[in-house]
């Protein structure tokens, strides 16, 4: 999973830096037609959707019921393994609604914020009602920063690469991450078979310390980890910041390569309603303000959330944690979360699985799962949507269905938690059967896409 996660890692940094190289001539100009991309090739890719149109004839027509079929049992196949969905929900949106990978890389995201809330919810309720918390606090603290600036750089990137380029890239991720997952899973049911019933429980918990000692460490101080005001503060000021940062610097730029006819009206857009227009367009038109906006709205957030990382891992290293182990993991959250921006998973299909193999219990991998994919969606979520790329009524009809097979997909992992506690590999299974899925959907619009 490492070396998937330094691949993919690679690769978004790659497309950030590379993808626009052979459009850009190699004159003096060539920087500032550099920073000029992104907005002129989403804008060749189909037609904006302002937030605040509502596509009324979007939502009457068959294609849109039958996805809405198909989502709810995907919605609640997806919250009882933990993993956001956004990786089916892409497919789904584009065999069962008719969407391009345009719209529906976008449309994706905001389903799956709308359904991570109500296992957020679910999850925390249960946490609160027993002293063997579902959450684990530390591991979010670390992967969300990390996270957030990975969603940063996948939006830039998805307005950036081609639609084939999207669904390439979510075939090869799904693959890979489906035989590790069903790897993991069979394992782990060989060993409840031929494990005796009196030590099995002592064996598990074993294993996990002898993997992952941070969790063993977390496990021996017998503290239930609780989440602070300043955790809150924290989370709220960096999403803040990624989503402002990305909205403005789109449109800035939007603003500067815009037509002389409607420069007015593209730098009046309604998300920058407390800055005049004019002022704006001023600020564009002077080189020296231009570069620093660019500049400071592109590095800036990333800056600030890459702080906040380091300070938490700086902590957790105090208390317990080996830095090898916090390298691992903000290298595998920045990774997922550029893909989560890129090609519209949820997260929840890398950090479920990931968790799972860094020795979390199955109940508690799902749960701190749906705790990340909150900020992740959310982030991803906000950008596109203030940039103009999701359809407002499909996000609401999409987003209650998924709500509500959230809700229900939750409370089945709780019950199998319950019920089945023992069994790791019955909660793990539902996390392969998710994963699966995604593969194959994801597969079959590729081929479709290339034939």
């Amino acid at each position: 999973m490492l070396r998937l996660g330094l691949v993919c890692h690679v690769v978004c940094l790659a497309g950030l830096t590379g993808a626009v190289t052979p459009k850009v001539s190699l004159g003096a100009e060539s920087p500032e037609k550099l920073m000029l991309q992104p907005p002129e090739n989403e804008n060749d890719k189909g037609p904006a959707r302002p937030f605040w149109v509502f596509d009324m004839d979007a939502m009457w027509n068959q294609k849109a019921a039958n996805c809405c079929m198909v989502m709810a049992a995907a919605g609640v196949l997806c919250a009882a393994g933990g993993i956001g969905g956004g990786g089916i929900y892409v497919t789904v949106l584009m065999v069962a609604g008719g969407l391009s990978v345009r719209d529906a890389v976008p449309l994706s995201k905001a389903v799956v914020f709308i359904g991570s809330i109500s296992s957020l919810f679910l999850n925390l309720r249960k946490a609160t009602s027993t002293r063997d918390g579902l959450i684990d606090y530390n591991v979010c603290r670390l992967v969300v920063p990390a996270a957030l600036v990975g969603t940063y750089m996948g939006v830039i990137l998805n307005s950036i690469v081609p639609g084939w380029a999207v669904l390439m890239a979510l075939v090869g991720i799904l693959l890979a991450i489906s035989y590790m997952v069903l790897q993991t899973t069979w394992s782990q049911y060989a060993d409840e078979e031929h494990i005796a019933e009196h030590n099995r429980k002592t064996d598990y918990e074993n294993a996990k310390k002898e993997f992952v000692p941070e969790v063993a460490a977390w496990k021996s101080s017998q503290e239930v980890q609780e989440y602070t005001k300043t955790d809150i503060a924290l989370s709220a000021v960096m999403l803040a910041v990624v989503i402002t940062g990305s909205a403005f610097r789109h449109h800035a730029l939007n603003c500067q390569s815009a037509p002389e006819q409607n420069r007015l009206q593209v730098c009046h857009h309604p998300t920058l309603f407390w800055l005049e227009a004019n002022t704006l367009m001023t600020w564009m038109q002077t080189p020296s303000t231009a570069a620093f906006i660019k500049v400071f709205f592109f590095a800036g957030p990333m800056i600030f959330c890459i702080t906040v990382l380091a300070c938490v891992a700086a902590k957790l290293v105090r208390v317990g944690w080996s830095p090898a182990l916090t390298v691992k993991f903000s290298i595998m959250s920045v990774t997922t979360g550029c893909l989560a921006g890129f090609v519209g998973i949820g997260g929840g299909l890398i950090f479920s699985p990931y968790f799972l193999l860094m020795g979390l219990e199955p109940a508690v991998a799902v749960a701190t799962s749906s705790t990340c994919v909150i900020f992740t969606a959310s982030s991803t979520t906000f950008q596109y949507l203030l940039t103009d790329r999701i359809i407002m009524s499909l996000m609401l009809v999409y987003g209650l269905v998924n709500l509500v097979s959230s809700y229900a997909g939750t409370s089945l992992v709780h019950y199998l938690q319950d019920q089945l506690s023992t069994r790791r590999s019955y909660i793990s299974g539902i996390v392969s059967a998710g994963v699966v899925i995604s593969t194959l959907l994801a597969v079959r619009e590729l081929i479709y896409e290339a034939y």
